[in-house]
């Protein structure tokens, strides 16, 4: 299994098609359960997407630096490469997060702009985001690929990341914070980010400051990470590729069922990217990334993977611009105060085919356009690496 793995940019396009799905509802009072993340504690469908997009950009990690580093490309240069993606990757999560930085995009907008709320729009930006984890996962991934070259010594990295977590989480360190708490108001992971970052640079979850993609959560998130570094590993064994699969797939299901018994004594949750949520989706990325290496790289099952394969093939681009746009959509406003985007629902798409489908339908469109770029940039060799 040595040439490229037409099931990894499957997976990965998969997986960004879900996000630009389940983040473009056209009314957010009408979106299906499986497309809601859960409240809190518990998961469904839609919770699975971020682990996987991090989990296959570790399996990217060993895979491709085992091509650079065969290569002949040294240590200096590789760290170089990981500082720059990171930093990239990061300012874009930014530019995300405080678009349009205070710059009117409505009538009302305009009647009440001054040059002040372009000021303020910066100083009061969430600084974590989507991107930023990928980012952060990326680089602490990424150069414990490069400095524990060993399986023992990647093992331990990844058993520390953990029981550090475990630690803050659970010891009694502030009084009426941790101590075990992982209900939304007085986890630790919540008091670390209010007092490094401050509650305006902060998410909100039912009006409260917390960031799910906070700083102590980004440990186990690495993690997620590193599992899909240790299946590269496994792909790269020189033995027969069914076997591999056995492999993969076997250490999927011993995690699967790791986490699904630990959810007893902590519980899944994607918000606090939980040990319980860790081992539970890293096993479900692991279970379907062997089906998906044996139905599309070993059996040629490829009829329909295209749109998957241009999404995965730009991903970052894709996701980045679908965000932009989407985001514009929302906050170009009539004069009525109504936005582009519910103009697009209220009067085609929800007469069209009703409440909920109409919302879906608007998020299946949106993934279309986008699919449709990624189309054209894939047909004209137009890579955007970053």
């Amino acid at each position: 299994m040595t040439k490229r793995l037409i099931s990894v940019d499957v997976f990965r396009g998969l997986t960004i098609g879900l996000m630009i799905i389940v983040n473009n509802a056209g009314s957010w009072k009408y979106v299906y359960a499986p497309l809601r993340h859960a409240n809190w504690h518990g998961w469904t469908p839609t919770d699975t997407v971020f682990p996987f997009f991090l989990f296959i950009v570790g399996v990217a990690i060993s895979l491709s630096f085992s091509k650079h580093i065969g290569s002949g490309a040294s240590n200096k240069d590789l760290v170089k490469k990981i500082f720059r993606r990171t930093l990239i990757i990061f300012a874009l999560g930014l530019l995300l997060n405080g678009w349009p930085f205070g710059i009117p995009l409505s009538s009302m907008a305009v009647d009440n702009f001054s040059f002040s709320k372009i000021i303020e729009s910066i100083l009061n930006i969430r600084i974590l985001g989507v991107l930023q984890r990928i980012a952060l996962c990326y680089m602490l991934a990424a150069l414990t690929y490069l400095i524990a070259p060993s399986l023992k010594s990647r093992i331990i990295i990844t058993a520390a990341f953990l029981l550090i977590y475990e630690l803050g989480m659970r010891l009694p360190l502030i009084d009426g914070w941790g101590s075990g708490s992982f209900e939304l108001e007085s986890n630790f992971a919540r008091l670390l980010d209010l007092k490094i970052l401050g509650a305006s640079h902060m998410y909100a979850v039912n009006k409260i400051p917390f960031d799910p993609e906070g700083i102590f959560s980004t440990l186990t998130a690495t993690v997620t990470t590193l599992l899909g570094v240790f299946t590269g590993d496994i792909l790269k064994l020189k033995i027969d590729n069914y076997r591999k699969l056995i492999y993969l797939s076997g250490l999927g299901l011993v995690l699967f069922i790791c986490g699904a018994i630990l959810d007893f004594a902590e519980p899944i949750n994607k918000q606090l990217w939980t040990v319980s949520y860790t081992l539970f989706m890293g096993g479900w990325a692991m279970i379907i990334l062997s089906l998906s290496i044996w139905l599309i790289d070993l059996k040629g099952w490829k009829k329909w993977l295209t749109p998957f394969i241009v999404l995965g093939s730009n991903p970052i681009i894709i996701y980045v611009g679908s965000s932009l746009v989407a985001k514009t959509l929302y906050l170009l406003k009539t004069s009525e105060n109504i936005s582009a985007k519910s103009l697009i629902y209220a009067n085609i798409l929800q007469p069209l085919a009703g409440d909920y489908f109409g919302s879906f339908l608007y998020a299946f469109f949106y993934l279309l356009i986008w699919i449709a770029i990624g189309w054209y940039m894939y047909k004209r060799n137009i890579f955007v690496r970053i």
